[in-house]
């Protein structure tokens, strides 16, 4: 059996695809390099705006168009969630799984060898995964190794329609995160990313350690190159993972999602904390961690953004310690708080705060990058097409020649150049 894996959206879903990938090799299958050389074409949706809905009901148009005769169309993910009856009407998709029923997935699938004539949504579960059944999932990738430790969120702030795809917070167990962990270290992997829909809530629904106290015995397993964490939310950002920050092998890198810097707008997302919180916090970890690379999310035309809330916005963010941007235009989601007032923001006005906000994260991008002109870093080596390339612990992407560098293996590359679009480096002998 061939199979084909489209995903669309965050890296969750990219998480999910590759487990998923990694779980049909281990039965059997083979990866088809092309949708129409596929049996069983599988594509995760995403849900995060109307736009993310019109490109999933494109894609999975695309897929029926290339499905093999007796082949089989499987729609996954968020979308699928929220809409499998939108997408059961589009003609020829045969399985609509949504988060809920994920697990299933490498059945179905594998069933498809045996009885192709499946019925859509086939019993799925009742209820997204318990905290007992939850458990640490990690795939490899090409030169660094994902860990994924918690699923769903809590938080159900006003915009956000990830609680209802994706069910509430749940952690993985420590030992079982260890454990994997020392596995991956086994296979060989210099890096490792922690990931989670909601990192910062890892542990609330269990008692466990929190985040701070399972980075902390990640830091410490035998034979760990780095740690990478992924998105964390910035109240959740304790004393103990900032002091974390000085230790060597944690990369100086954090993603703090923001979404705006008007207390007013934050106020009514429901996001819990002020713009001075949110300043408070990046700023303790600019000062335990000199060089940190700072990312955070922002959401421009929500109902409450007027013009002077927005230029509060990008003023605010000018002056602080953050370094780049994901912009991402509001987009009223059926069943989150902020749908019931509307979408007052014209597209007009939203397309040209984004596209400043993208400019304004471009230039402090720039300004980071030439900083870091002249040092020598660890990277770690990617190959393709035969053009080497890797990250900084502290997220930029270096290219240089890839004289003496093994894909996936640390190598120090001192910076020599930065433009826009890139950051180039040599091999420091």
């Amino acid at each position: 059996m061939k199979f084909h894996i489209k995903t669309l959206g965050c890296k969750i879903n990219q998480f999910d695809a590759a487990a998923l990938g990694e779980s049909l090799s281990a039965r059997g299958g083979q990866a088809a390099a092309l949708p129409n050389e596929a049996d069983v074409q599988v594509i995760f949706t995403c849900t995060v705006t109307g736009k993310s809905d019109y490109q999933c009901r494109r894609e999975i148009r695309r897929a029926v168009r290339a499905k093999k005769p007796g082949g089989m169309v499987l729609v996954a993910g968020c979308y699928a969630q929220v809409a499998p009856d939108v997408i059961k009407g589009i003609g020829g998709v045969d399985v609509v799984v949504g988060n809920d029923g994920r697990g299933n997935i490498p059945d179905i699938v594998g069933a498809q060898l045996i009885a192709p004539a499946i019925p859509i949504n086939p019993a799925p579960a009742n209820c997204f995964e318990s905290a007992d059944s939850h458990f640490a999932q990690a795939v490899g990738g090409r030169s660094r190794a994902f860990l994924k430790v918690q699923e769903g969120c809590d938080s159900f702030c006003s915009y956000c329609i990830v609680p209802y795809t994706r069910g509430r917070s749940r952690s993985a167990r420590p030992e079982d995160v260890l454990a994997k962990t020392d596995e991956l270290i086994a296979r060989g992997y210099y890096e490792i990313v922690l990931t989670g829909v909601h990192l910062g809530a890892y542990g609330k629904d269990s008692g466990d350690a929190r985040l701070s106290g399972l980075v902390l015995k990640l830091l410490e397993r035998p034979g760990l190159g780095r740690l990478r964490i992924s998105s964390v939310e910035p109240m959740e950002i304790d004393e103990a993972l900032i002091d974390l920050t000085r230790h060597e092998k944690l990369c100086r890198h954090f993603h703090v999602p923001l979404q705006s810097a008007s207390d007013r707008v934050l106020a009514s997302m429901g996001r819990g904390y002020t713009w001075e919180d949110y300043l408070s916090v990046v700023k303790k970890i600019e000062k335990a961690a000199p060089g940190a690379c700072i990312g955070a999310d922002v959401i421009v035309g929500y109902p409450a953004e007027d013009e002077d809330a927005f230029e509060e916005t990008l003023r605010r963010i000018d002056d602080s310690p953050i370094n780049y941007l994901h912009v991402f235009s509001y987009s009223p989601r059926k069943g989150t708080r902020a749908y019931a007032i509307g979408d007052p923001v014209p597209g007009d006005a939203k397309r040209e705060r984004s596209e400043r906000l993208r400019e304004l994260g471009n230039k402090k991008n720039i300004d980071f990058r030439f900083s870091l002109v002249g040092k020598t870093m660890t990277v770690v080596a990617e190959e393709k097409d035969g053009k080497f390339s890797g990250l900084t612990d502290n997220y930029v992407r270096v290219a240089f020649h890839g004289k003496n560098a093994a894909p996936g293996r640390p190598i120090d590359v001192k910076i020599i150049g930065v433009d826009r679009a890139s950051t180039t480096g040599i091999i420091d002998a």
